[in-house]
């Protein structure tokens, strides 16, 4: 059994805060884990690169994007005032890190 295939009773989660609904497609489309769902706090791994995190955090006024760094052990931290810019910008940096890793295997 890959990885893939390990990983698909996290895809049945449903998404707490409904503004990522099509973010949260794009990271379960690729085997990620939904590790953190609440209104306020979405983080995302890959099973086996627990330090490789995307993570948003929601506050009053400002949507956190936090996305790792390729061969780093930092991340980059940036705000948006739109949910839409906020998801924009996650899902170009997440394809952006994924691009050194191929394509999974289906089940």
């Amino acid at each position: 059994m890959n990885v893939q295939c390990a990983v698909e009773d996290y895809k049945s989660n449903e998404l707490t805060n409904k503004g990522f609904i099509l973010l949260d497609k794009v990271f379960k489309d690729r085997g990620w884990i939904l590790i953190k769902n609440d209104f306020d706090h979405i983080s995302y791994i890959e099973k086996g690169k627990e330090l490789d995190i995307f993570e948003i955090t929601i506050d009053s006024t400002h949507i956190h994007a936090h996305v790792p760094l390729k061969n780093s052990p930092y991340n980059y931290v940036t705000s948006f005032t739109s949910y839409f810019e906020a998801s924009e910008f996650i899902e170009t940096k997440f394809k952006d890190f994924i691009s050194l890793f191929p394509e999974k295997a289906d089940c």
